[in-house]
């Protein structure tokens, strides 16, 4: 298994481990039941006037407190997580009220009620638990937490307060109680924040096609839709086009006339052991490969040409 995809894999596990925390565990007290709602995902939050903008992965709000949420799956703390955090925590209040009534989320709440922003950063409680043996990291940990409440969470454990505290009463309870979490953990979010192009070639076969082919025999995607349907997270076409190229040469599925990526039933076999060939290889190294292979194809069919000619 690659190391690249080891890494992508937990970075969504993570945010799929967070996600939960919404609901929670059936009999267990989670986010919701304290009203909180998911505003948006890997979403923009922009101050014009103090020229400041931040992205964090999640927004919540319960009608009072703005939950600005970045999460977390490395195994250190680097300067760009604290300049992340000192972002969010230098945000204005008007421009977080801005971002709330321009986001489109169900939930009736009124942005003019907030009367506190919290920014929030989640990392797995493996990696805390050592990070508090290092000086250089724990120093680090003790410069974050000055911006911001930092969180840890692991799966069949606890989403809880590491470090700092929320003003919301409430929410500062259940979080140093801790708020249950599944050991398998259902999957909601597919990309990495970067959208590598071995995530994005899984997510476009498990969300897009695998999770709708059931409806139809046949689903025909182009690069534009994929970047629509991914159109928070700016992916650039050069990466939907490996991916879906990739698709392709494994057989989950055939490029038409049109440039669209046609997926069929019968692609089933083969969609459902992307994750396996993802796991052995990297996208580029495999369409590099690919290429070498033809061009080496043509050399020598190019060179049998020229041998046959010369014998004649």
């Amino acid at each position: 298994m690659t190391e690249q995809w080891v890494k992508q894999q937990r970075e969504v596990d993570s945010y799929n481990l967070f996600f939960s925390s919404f609901d929670g565990l059936s009999g267990h007290e989670a986010l919701s039941d304290l009203g909180y709602r998911l505003v948006g995902n890997f979403v923009t939050v922009a101050d014009s006037r103090r020229q400041i903008e931040t992205e964090p992965d999640f927004v919540l709000f319960d009608g009072e407190t703005a939950l600005l949420i970045e999460i977390k799956s490395g195994t250190n703390i680097n300067t760009r997580d604290i300049q992340q955090m000192e972002r969010c925590n230098e945000l204005s209040y008007e421009s977080v009220v801005d971002f709330l009534r321009d986001a489109e989320f169900e939930a009736q709440l009124d942005p003019n009620e907030l009367s506190s922003v919290e920014p929030v950063i989640v990392y797995y409680s493996d990696f805390l638990d050592e990070c508090r043996t290092s000086p250089g990291c724990l120093d680090a940990l003790n410069e974050l937490s000055q911006y911001c409440t930092v969180l840890s969470q692991g799966k069949g454990e606890v989403l809880k307060i590491e470090e700092g505290g929320f003003e919301n009463s409430e929410l500062d309870s259940l979080l140093r109680e801790g708020i249950q979490l599944p050991k398998l953990v259902d999957k909601k979010i597919y990309l990495t924040e970067n959208a590598n192009r071995e995530i994005l070639a899984y997510s476009i076969a498990h969300d897009l096609v695998l999770n709708n082919l059931g409806k139809n025999d046949r689903i025909s995607i182009s690069p534009s839709d994929v970047m629509e349907r991914y159109r928070h997270r700016e992916i650039p076409l050069e990466k939907v086009r490996d991916a879906l190229r990739f698709l392709e040469k494994i057989g989950g599925c055939r490029q038409n006339a049109d440039g669209e990526f046609v997926f069929g039933t019968h692609h089933l076999g083969n969609l459902l052991q992307v994750q396996a060939k993802l796991e052995q290889t990297r996208v580029k190294d495999y369409l590099d490969g690919e290429e070498a292979n033809q061009m080496s194809l043509g050399e020598f069919a190019q060179a049998t040409e020229t041998n046959g000619g010369s014998e004649n």
